[in-house]
């Protein structure tokens, strides 16, 4: 449109553009570069294609909060499954299973103290397994992961599996090694899904490309659903599946139905991708930090549990109302440690006019949150670790959340799991800690350095839990 322009960026090679960057088109260190050169609006040419990155909240919130940003692109890995969820859908269908997942999440116990129960089990669990490591070093992310997908295993199919169940250590190796290949951010993401499909079949790409994984997980999910079918009650829902599946045959004469088997598969990778990757990422890396500062965060927040909770009873969501230092710690590693660093794609619906910049109609947008949560404009030292920011001066209270932090997204695709993943956390966090005092291995150092890509992945460093029983004279 008349005087409005496309946004500018690095123009890169010669008809590749910016394609020979590969994974590395989206680091921090580029993006801030070029942040500085041309502003906080980005346009990336990869080959044919334009994507567009928002590096600074004013951009973020009012791009991505417009209703012509409310689609998705396409080409998500889980659209490589053929079946869409809430992560991929789009209009209306997005919108009815969005309001209907709601709904059941919430009938469920979503932000329950019904929820909150199987998670404080769950924690509780993990408790006696670490225990079991009898202060023996080792990667925590191998019980966090079975311990974090039991959440959703539990709120998807009714049910939570043992550690050493078959069926757990089946669905936890594949997703451990597709959150390693989103968190690779690889060749997949520039090619659209029908090459992904063919390349997945040739040997030498096979281990590249997620085709294989997708089609295990696939497999797992689809013989869930047909015993639900089989073992369904009418009257009352054990899980998620069983009332979607109500959902379906309620709807099954309706020619435009948003409900089918299709999206309920879509619907159910979207929580194993989006709540189990980003809380165990997120809970590894504040079990490293306590690791790496025993006095200045981990002794501070087992003197807030020793006052609160002491040693008789386990930790509660409502605890957190007087551990001000705790809560200001999970909102620090939120910030200091993105772990989705640029969130999930969007595409432009309709032509969108910001400022005096086009984002042209089927343009992919992305959202540079790492860039709003080290941004000097809006956090002192942003690089330095430090909790005490969201704290009252003389750190009796919480200050109240800042609109910059934003680890979840903004706008109506913004994840709808903040509060989930937060009292998830907050009871691990504090379960853990009650229990043992959290140290390195020994003769190691934590390397809290990390790369990153579409996820923030830790560098898996070994850790000893060491009984807190002697502290607190037991």
């Amino acid at each position: 449109p008349r005087g409005t322009r496309l946004p500018p960026g690095p123009s890169g090679y010669p008809l590749v553009g910016l394609l020979p960057f590969g994974a590395n088109l989206l680091q921090p260190i580029f993006l801030k570069e070029w942040t500085a050169k041309f502003g906080p609006v980005l346009r990336l040419k990869v080959a044919f294609t334009n994507l567009i990155v928002l590096n600074d909240f004013e951009s973020i919130k009012e791009v991505m909060c417009k209703k012509e940003l409310l689609h998705r692109t396409g080409n998500l890995v889980i659209d490589q499954t053929g079946c869409s969820g809430l992560l991929s859908l789009n209009g209306q269908v997005w919108n009815d299973n969005r309001r209907f997942c709601l709904h059941v999440l919430r009938d469920l116990g979503f932000g329950k103290t019904s929820m909150e129960s199987w998670m404080k089990e769950e924690a509780e669990y993990l408790v006696k397994k670490i225990a079991e490591r009898r202060g023996m070093p080792f990667v925590v992310l191998e019980l966090l992961v079975p311990s974090a997908s039991n959440n959703i295993s539990a709120l998807v199919f009714g049910a939570r599996y043992p550690f050493e169940d078959a069926r757990r250590k089946f669905l936890d190796d594949r997703l451990k090694r597709l959150s390693r290949f989103i968190g690779n951010r690889s060749l997949s993401v520039l090619l659209p899904i029908s090459v992904n499909r063919l390349a997945s079949k040739l040997p030498i790409l096979r281990d590249r490309l997620p085709g294989p994984i997708l089609d295990d997980l696939l497999d797992f999910i689809n013989r869930e659903i047909r015993e639900h079918e089989e073992t369904m009650d009418e009257n009352s829902n054990r899980d998620f599946i069983d009332a979607y599946l109500k959902k379906i045959k309620e709807n099954k004469d309706n020619p435009s139905s948003a409900f089918s088997i299709g999206t309920l598969i879509g619907n159910i990778f979207s929580f194993f991708v989006a709540g189990y990757a980003a809380v165990k990422e997120t809970l590894q890396w504040h079990l490293m930090v306590c690791a790496d500062k025993p006095d200045s965060v981990q002794r501070r927040i087992q003197v807030e549990i020793d006052r609160v909770v002491g040693s008789e009873r386990a930790p509660s969501w409502a605890d957190r109302n007087a551990m001000p230092f705790t809560m200001a710690f999970i909102w620090e590693m939120y910030r200091w440690r993105t772990v989705a660093p640029v969130g999930i794609p969007r595409l432009v619906g309709e032509d969108v006019v910001y400022k005096d910049l086009f984002l042209p109609k089927g343009t992919t947008v992305m959202a540079n949150l790492r860039g709003v949560h080290m941004n000097p404009e809006y956090w002192k030292d942003p690089e330095e670790f430090n909790p005490s920011r969201f704290l009252k001066e003389d750190g009796s209270g919480l200050l109240p959340k800042p609109d910059q932090l934003i680890p979840f997204g903004v706008g109506k695709r913004m994840c709808p799991g903040e509060t989930m993943a937060t009292v998830e956390i907050f009871l691990y966090l504090t379960t853990i800690l009650q229990a043992f005092n959290v140290l390195p291995e020994e003769g190691h150092r934590i390397d809290l350095s990390s790369e990153t890509t579409a996820l923030r992945l830790a560098q898996n460093p070994k850790l000893r839990f060491v009984s807190r029983k002697s502290d607190q004279g037991l």
